[in-house]
């Protein structure tokens, strides 16, 4: 079973409203944001502590009150620190169906050929608009996708009048091509976590050799190659543990680690606590 996908290919929301939003504090087992990437736009807001969000090697810090327009496509993942905080994932290609105009001028930006700034700072109109969005989609109140719908078209246009949000995207061809190469690496991971994957197999789905990899990754993502690999692993048997009665000896073998003293230790250096008191919190 994947409890985790780097390519999220879970449905949000509806066809008929292709819109859902995340609510994830510390007792969440995806409190922490593992390297992921969708065709949707994701909204961020931060509601206590602070989010050290990582998109396209683009890192940024999240403070309460703070809100992140992260763009389809985009490979993003984040520490959170103390932190709660609200994720909303919406198609907004088919959400602007209903304004060809509006479709027309947000296309750049959903293209990327142009990119709005992804930070929207505490206070401002656009972090105060994104909080009512979804405050909507989290109480679901009567008529709520009329809310919902209207608000992210009001967001779009606050975010097309702010001329100083865009930036030329210039990524260069060899620059694509590098994140596609992560990309393929982190859906390595994906599929071979539960095996014995080593740096060599890793540094060849990227097309790199061995020393260049680690250090390109680690700029990537700021964690090496194998402390992401146990990083991921750990998440997927945090949703193992939340999600089945499986004995922890057998998660920590279905996560990878074939020495179960060495789960425990990676696990409790993650967490903060072993996996047992995990189990009982």
């Amino acid at each position: 079973m994947k409890y985790i996908e780097y390519c999220e290919k879970k449905e949000h929301g509806t066809k008929e409203f292709p819109c859902e939003c995340y609510h994830v504090t510390d007792e969440h087992p995806r409190y922490g944001m593992v390297y992921h990437w969708h065709n949707e736009c994701e909204l961020i807001l931060v509601r206590e502590g602070s989010f050290r969000l990582n998109a396209d090697s683009k890192e940024c810090i999240l403070r309460k009150g703070d809100c992140a327009f992260v763009v389809g496509g985009a490979i993003h993942g984040g520490e959170p620190d103390d932190c709660v905080y609200d994720c909303l994932v919406f198609d907004a290609a088919t959400l602007l169906k209903c304004c060809p105009a509006c479709a027309n001028m947000m296309r750049p930006i959903l293209n990327r050929d142009k990119q709005a700034v992804l930070v929207f700072e505490k206070e401002s109109n656009l972090s105060k608009q994104a909080g009512n969005i979804i405050d909507c989609m989290l109480r679901k109140e009567y008529t709520y996708e009329f809310s919902v719908q209207s608000g992210l078209l009001a967001l779009f246009g606050m975010i097309l009048e702010m001329k100083s949000c865009f930036v030329e995207e210039t990524a260069s061809a060899a620059e694509v091509k590098k994140k596609q190469k992560f990309k393929n690496v982190l859906t390595y991971i994906e599929n071979h976590f539960h095996e014995q994957v080593t740096l060599e197999q890793m540094a060849e789905e990227c097309g790199m050799n061995r020393n260049y990899f680690c250090r390109a990754f680690k700029e990537y993502t700021g964690r090496t190659p194998v402390e992401y690999l146990n990083y991921y692993r750990i998440q997927i048997a945090c949703e193992m543990i939340a999600g089945t009665k499986e004995k922890l000896s057998e998660i920590s073998r279905k996560c990878g680690f074939n020495d179960y003293s060495y789960f425990i230790k990676v696990f409790k250096l993650q967490k903060g606590v072993t996996p047992r008191d995990y189990c009982r919190s």
